[in-house]
């Protein structure tokens, strides 16, 4: 029988092991965490420095989550900040961190004026995401968080006024057009009788509603549309096939209200 001597002699060996053990392996992790801070600080370094080169110095590929790498010639994940020159003026301006988007999305047009400033991490948008007309003026704000939308997107005219506003609400995407700040025109989805309309919902200058249209996406109704007043009743019911004089009526209408907001 072994004495109580070598019990415990045994138990203080091996906790001497495991002590060593553990000691070993906090080192591999501080010394693992400070490789990975200082690579960290030098991809820094490289993002804040900018690098001018051409579409033939790198290749941009989707991944299997159809998210962008970029690798450069010797088809290494590329790390920085790049500017691509195009026939002598700036096309594009991005900044990568392993060949994922990281930080700030530039398209520029012949005229080197910007087009698209977006944000992106790790590949996805992320942040305020604008986009300019050709003469430089704002076009569209809008929010994304993980390469999702977040709130809503604001389409501008070139005076800075609101022309539309695009919003997902309860899963159905709205788009909202303006005339004189108030709501003209809406578009959307909506399900009824068992059918998915694409609706356009027409507005008078109070925002109530004047009447609505709806077109079937079904192959069966392609000549088929529905038109709804204004509580969104059922009210009329065209074939175009059958009485083209009254969806000529219905299309005029359509056509003259919508000039009207998009002039």
């Amino acid at each position: 029988m072994a004495s109580m001597g070598g019990i415990k002699g045994n138990i203080f060996n091996n906790s001497i092991k495991m002590v060593k053990k553990l000691l070993l392996f906090s080192s591999f992790i501080i010394l693992l965490f400070s490789c990975n801070k200082v690579i960290d600080a030098v991809d820094e370094v490289r993002m804040n420095k900018k690098e001018t080169i051409t579409y033939d110095d790198f290749e941009a590929i989707r991944n299997d989550y159809d998210i962008k790498l970029y690798y450069d010639n010797d088809k290494e994940l590329m790390t920085g900040h790049f500017v691509v020159v195009y026939q002598g003026k700036p096309s594009e301006e991005f900044q990568t961190k392993r060949g994922f988007l990281n930080g700030v999305y530039a398209s520029y047009n012949a005229n080197g004026q910007l087009t698209k400033g977006y944000n992106y991490k790790n590949g996805r948008q992320d942040g305020i995401q604008r986009e300019f007309y050709e003469s430089g003026e704002l076009l569209s704000e809008v929010g994304y968080e993980k390469g999702k939308m977040v709130g809503e997107k604001v389409i501008y005219d070139k005076f800075g006024d609101v022309k539309a506003k695009l919003k997902m609400e309860n899963g159905v995407e709205y788009k909202r057009y303006y005339k004189d700040g108030k709501v003209a025109i809406a578009e959307f989805k909506k399900n009824w009788e068992g059918k998915e309309l694409d609706m356009m919902v027409f507005y008078d200058a109070f925002e109530n509603i004047q009447f609505s249209f709806g077109k079937s996406n079904h192959p069966n109704e392609k000549n088929i549309f529905y038109v709804f007043d204004a509580n969104m009743e059922l009210s009329d019911t065209v074939d175009v096939t059958i009485d083209p004089q009254k969806a000529s009526y219905y299309l005029n209408l359509i056509q003259q209200s919508t000039s009207l907001v998009m002039e």
